[in-house]
């Protein structure tokens, strides 16, 4: 760990001495929870645990000319109590042999270079497939996080050329590299818009399990926003179709209430919730476990300061759903906590009801 930290900074130490144009940006976050039984406790299993962890991200931009731009964002962690990893980060984040409770994460390292036609990004960097909230079928370089959907997504190694094809029309193009030319993953995006609706096409090819995976998104806006995203996937064992339809609205309530919703369809999951295998999501392999998903949202701004939010997981074959309300508040200038509960409810045993366990979370961030 001390030896990671002191090439960190020195790193940082000759970007700033051979570079001016550098920026620094990031955040420090302290997340606290208490983790409960929600059902019967008769049994005597109704200890309270605790888990807190801190994490500390710094980013760094580089411009050493006007064509090129060196990108770096580092992850720090420490942990405590009965969280093993942090939320929202990969379980294959490096663990320090002397620390176990410490963690760096070096999420990005990437250069962008801008040319006339095109622009190139090299490095580990975020790759993003689709157009949905929390579902994202066509993003298959991420973990799904019901906890939270818009958690900072892990950078993975890509070459990826962006080249605009006239007006309103692009296309993307990513290469991942691995042992050999036929295990890389491959993929290739194209985007336009017509009568005011952002479309798009997606292929990729021979990323990790998936050997071909198709897909198609809509989004647009008629009094109320909306969004289409189908996928079709092939992998060595199986072949399978996701579908997500989504909507969003500002209701002119106060500063403004605003309400989006997720339909997800699966047909690769359990039709008979009595099947389900909860050892693939411990073990990652899948994220769900059913067929048909909704998750809604409501966020009501209170003041320019505070705001209140309430989120809903449903499994729609079983019946079990998870309830998430939240209220968050600006302490300072770039300063805030968020308080709140994850409670599930509905069929007990249930994907999101499987062992009566909620939280109590309590977060602070501080952006810089």
């Amino acid at each position: 760990m001390k030896k990671l930290l002191l090439l960190f900074f020195l790193i940082i130490l000759l970007l700033v001495a051979l570079i001016p144009e550098t920026e620094f940006s990031g955040y420090y976050e302290n997340r606290f929870f208490l983790i409960f039984n929600t059902g019967n406790t008769d049994s005597g299993d109704n200890n309270i645990l605790t888990g807190d962890y801190n994490r500390l991200r710094i980013k760094l931009k580089a411009t050493p000319s006007d064509n090129i731009k060196v990108n770096l964002a580092v992850d720090f962690f420490s942990l405590y109590g009965s969280l093993m990893t942090p939320v929202g980060v990969n379980d294959n984040t490096p663990v320090d042999q002397i620390n176990p409770n410490e963690k760096i994460n070096i999420d990005r390292v990437y250069v962008d270079m801008y040319f006339k036609h095109f622009d190139l990004s090299v490095g580990k960097q975020r790759i993003a497939m689709g157009v949905s909230y929390l579902w994202a079928p066509l993003d298959i370089f991420n973990r799904v996080n019901f906890l939270e959907p818009k958690e900072e997504k892990p950078g993975v190694n890509a070459i990826k050329l962006y080249a605009p094809l006239g007006k309103n029309k692009s296309v993307t193009a990513v290469f991942l590299p691995d042992e050999d030319i036929e295990s890389s993953g491959k993929a290739i995006r194209l985007k336009w818009t017509f009568f005011n609706i952002d479309s798009g096409i997606t292929y990729i090819n021979g990323y990790q399990i998936y050997k071909d995976v198709f897909g198609v998104d809509l989004r647009g806006e008629n009094f109320i926003g909306w969004w289409f995203e189908y996928g079709s996937f092939k992998t060595f064992s199986e072949t399978y179709s996701k579908i997500v339809l989504g909507v969003d609205y500002t209701f002119p309530i106060g500063t403004g209430l605003y309400w989006l919703s997720e339909y997800l369809y699966d047909n690769s999951g359990e039709a008979d919730f009595n099947n389900y295998d909860f050892d693939l999501v411990s073990k990652g392999t899948r994220f769900i476990l059913g067929r048909k998903y909704l998750f809604s949202m409501l966020r009501y701004g209170m003041s320019d300061f505070a705001s209140l939010s309430i989120s809903y997981i449903g499994n729609i074959d079983d019946g079990s759903f998870l309830i998430n309300p939240a209220f968050s508040y600006e302490l300072f200038q770039n300063v805030s906590i968020t308080s709140g509960f994850y409670i599930p409810m509905g069929k007990s045993g249930g994907e999101l009801n499987n062992q009566s366990i909620g939280a109590f979370f309590l977060w602070l961030k501080i952006n810089f």
